[in-house]
């Protein structure tokens, strides 16, 4: 392989509750930054084992408003930097000063949704906050799972005029779909980030043939592209927002193996960046390895 692809890391959140930890809206992902922090740096430690050229931070679900439901808002700045400080110390650790470690920007209230109780500038606000803490401890600014273009937008224009790689991250319907969750084409989407300039613009958090679909309309930015996919059967149409993420059924036939052929399609299509999102761990990103080397 000519140009081998940048791999990311797999699931933060998901990996968590696999290995025991919570589920429910403010805490999936969260609480394990002050109930278990053990726990998400051999998160890290495994992925780095398995060959991610990326790490990133466990900071999805460590916004202001997750917070403030569970009652721990007043601790929102430590556990920010603890997410900063876990990555940093795994890669010390494993001695892999190669690696780069991407701080992870999710949306601000909850995923999947498109009606907002902050503003644009609000938002612009939060992601500000954020990037300003976790900043001493990354490379990449990546904001993921996107379901509308007032998310990225409001991601991006935080993001301006800062000393590190930004990436933008869209998540689509299920099952082949291109659309943003929110109902936006993803091509508007891809529009309104004229006059942005971000350094790669990335589908995450849907079905890999909702991948395929999208990697075309991707290409035409001339950015860097690629993508990541869940191991969700799909988001139904009953998503609670504010529920536990146990209503999402998981599949169980995206072995390591047939995810990688779908990876391999991705590469194949030009992508330059690729990885997992929820339920795809890092037995799935050795793999990805295995694949990437001996192509």
């Amino acid at each position: 392989m000519a140009n081998k692809p940048i791999l990311l890391d797999g699931s933060m959140g998901q990996e968590i509750v696999n290995r025991g930890g919570k589920s429910g809206y403010g805490e999936w992902s969260l609480a394990a930054l002050h109930e278990n922090p053990q726990m998400v740096k051999d998160i890290h430690l495994d992925y780095i084992k398995a060959g991610a050229d990326v790490i990133t931070t466990n900071t999805y679900s460590a916004t202001r408003v997750r917070m403030k439901h569970v009652g721990i808002e007043d601790r929102f700045e430590e556990l920010v930097k603890l997410a900063g400080e876990l990555a940093v110390t795994a890669r010390d650790e494993a001695g892999a000063g190669h690696i780069k470690i991407a701080a992870s920007f999710g949306p601000l209230e909850a995923s999947y949704i498109n009606s907002f109780s902050l503003c644009f500038d609000e938002m612009v606000t939060q992601f500000t906050e954020l990037m300003e803490l976790l900043d001493p401890y990354v490379d990449i600014y990546l904001g993921e799972t996107f379901s509308t273009i007032q998310e990225s937008r409001a991601f991006l224009t935080a993001s301006q005029g800062r000393d590190k790689q930004i990436w933008v991250s869209w998540t689509t319907h299920d099952h082949g779909e291109t659309d943003l969750r929110g109902n936006e084409p993803l091509n508007q989407a891809i529009e309104s980030i004229d006059g942005f300039s971000p350094d790669a613009v990335l589908i995450n958090c849907t079905t890999p043939d909702s991948i395929d679909e999208a990697l075309p309309v991707l290409k035409a930015t001339g950015l860097t592209y690629g993508g990541y996919a869940n191991g969700f059967k799909e988001i139904p149409q009953t998503w609670l927002s504010d529920g536990d993420v146990d209503q999402i059924i998981s599949r169980t036939d995206l072995t390591p193996e047939i995810y990688a052929d779908h990876a391999l399609d991705w590469v194949n299509a030009g992508a330059g960046i690729i990885g997992g999102c929820c339920n795809v761990g890092p037995a799935h990103i050795a793999e990805l390895r295995k694949v990437i080397d001996s192509a």
